[in-house]
């Protein structure tokens, strides 16, 4: 919790005031020098304010997260290894994170005042930081992995997991200072603390009723950009497709490159991954009758299809919240594929998984809801959140022939079976905000007519579809052919709009998604 709650520029309230963290604090010693009572700091090099110190790299491209110490790094750097991730090859430094300083604090510190009446205003942006896991090459201890369906899973308890605070990317930036406070009760020498690691905007120096600060340069000090990080050793659980039909494309990390239609997509896929892993996280916690906070889910990173297409998709990860594991993700590991089994065809309509599956939830939640997949915990995750895309990303893991309706086949699977009314019904409202009037369908697909002679066409579909590289003759291949030929034979455009994000901001889909 402290990488964030207490972080440099947090404000805290204790006795009615509150305190603003300037930076962090090494061990502080009580000693008694001639009689007299003074403080000071541990002065070896073990006990300067971090007790890690390690270099990190991160690419949102493709989940790729690694820590290094500083001489390997320093290695790799005279190598020129950290111009590119070095998973995917991305040198967007938008998307990819050269290496960043990481480094976890021992103690935080304030400027010791008596604090303020009210808050000030903070330029630090503070937020829960997310899950990275770590994986660690060991050959004395290798991974246990297996085949369940049609899934890959694999277990470890060697990886190392770690929560990150970049102050919303824009890092700390402070060095080493020595200071000195005076208080009331010791106004004239006060207290020389060394080797203080501040955020350089809080080393200023301040007087107030009797509580005062100086700030000195420390001259071994210098200007350095950090991350705040927290790791632990625990037991991890990672799990990914085996095989994925051609009809689908299962990848969540989009390229620059991609169009606008597969861009979008690829929300509604990185939906699924999410939805699936807090799917699996809250059914292994009523399964075990444990707090969902005992698993954690971590950042979802990318793999390649093992078929010789090249394909990207996912693997969710999830991690045991204590050190050193407490069981419950390799409970997940041995059980898998009774409770897959169990997840996709409930016996029991009364526990969790069961409700999910009732008529009742299916007529009231058309995402999700606080009675399947939201909790407080996840708010961030909620605009992502649906539970028919994440049974269908654990349907994919449970069968391999399973092609998310793109067969035409909705009725036999309860998270599909009312999509068409729902696609239709946001075509709908669609086109009565934009003012389109020609509403269409071609073989049961929802679409749209618009512009001069209706040449131009919308057609709604499913945001799990392969729709950039049709490979198999179906119920979709037939329905796009049409619509290719209705629209190349009219001179006309097609718009690919999918379900994910028509339902959630259909203005942006209208903005970034109908050609014209």
């Amino acid at each position: 919790m402290a990488i964030y709650e207490f972080a440099p520029g947090a404000q805290k309230t204790k006795d009615k005031a509150i305190h603003q963290v300037i930076g962090f604090t090494s061990d502080i010693i009580n000693t008694k020098i001639k009689g007299n009572e003074t403080v000071s700091n541990a002065k070896t090099s073990n006990q300067l304010p971090f007790s890690l110190n390690r270099w990190f790299i991160r690419c949102r491209a493709c989940g790729y997260f690694e820590t290094y110490s500083e001489e390997t790094k320093a290695l790799m750097d005279t190598q020129n290894q950290f111009d590119s991730c070095p998973n995917c090859g991305e040198v967007n430094p938008d998307k990819y994170q050269r290496p960043v300083k990481l480094k976890s604090p021992r103690a935080y510190r304030t400027n010791l005042s008596l604090g303020s009446d009210s808050k000030d205003d903070s330029e630090f942006l503070l937020s829960r930081p997310p899950i990275f896991a770590e994986k660690v090459n060991d050959p004395l201890n290798p991974d246990q992995q297996q085949a369940v369906n049609n899934a890959d899973i694999v277990i470890s308890d060697k990886d190392v997991t770690w929560r990150v605070n970049t102050n919303s990317d824009r890092y700390f930036t402070g060095r080493l200072y020595k200071t000195n406070n005076r208080f009331p009760f010791n106004p004239v020498s006060g207290y020389w603390f060394n080797d203080q690691w501040i955020v350089n905007d809080y080393a200023v120096n301040t007087n107030s009723n009797g509580y005062s600060i100086f700030v000195q340069n420390n001259i071994a000090g210098q200007d350095e950009q950090i991350a705040l990080a927290s790791n632990k050793k625990t037991e991890i659980f990672r799990i990914s497709p085996a095989s994925v039909p051609l009809e689908l494309d299962l990848n969540m990390f989009s390229s620059d490159t991609d169009l606008p239609h597969i861009k979008a997509q690829s929300n509604g896929v990185r939906s699924g991954y999410y939805s699936g892993a807090f799917l699996l996280q809250r059914i292994l916690a009523d399964r075990l009758d444990v707090d969902p906070t005992e698993i954690e889910i971590a950042d979802i990173s990318m793999k390649t299809v093992n078929d010789g297409t090249d394909r990207k998709i996912a693997e969710i990860i999830l991690t045991d919240e204590l050190p050193n594991g407490s069981g419950f993700v390799r409970y997940l590991y041995d059980n898998f594929q009774n409770i897959l089994h169990e997840t996709l065809n409930p016996s029991n309509t009364n526990d969790y998984v069961g409700k999910i599956h009732t008529d009742i939830h299916k007529a009231k939640c058309k995402d999700a809801c606080y009675d399947c997949l939201k909790v407080y915990r996840n708010m961030n995750y909620h605009s992502l959140l649906d539970w028919r895309l994440g049974l269908s990303m654990l349907r994919v893991l449970y069968d391999s022939s399973y092609v998310c309706g793109a067969d035409g086949n909705f009725n036999s699977y309860i998270e599909l079976s009312d999509w068409l009314a729902f696609a239709f019904t946001l075509r709908d409202s669609f086109a009565q905000s934009f003012g389109f009037t020609h509403l269409d369908d071609v073989k049961g697909l929802p679409v749209i007519k618009f512009g001069r002679n209706k040449k131009n066409i919308i057609m709604i579909v499913h945001p799990f579809w392969d729709l950039r590289n049709i490979r198999e003759v179906n119920w979709l291949s037939e329905a796009k052919a049409e619509i290719d030929d209705y629209a190349t034979g009219r001179n006309g455009m097609v718009s690919i709009i999918d379900t994910f994000n028509l339902h959630r901001r259909p203005g942006w889909c209208y903005e970034k998604l109908v050609n014209r």
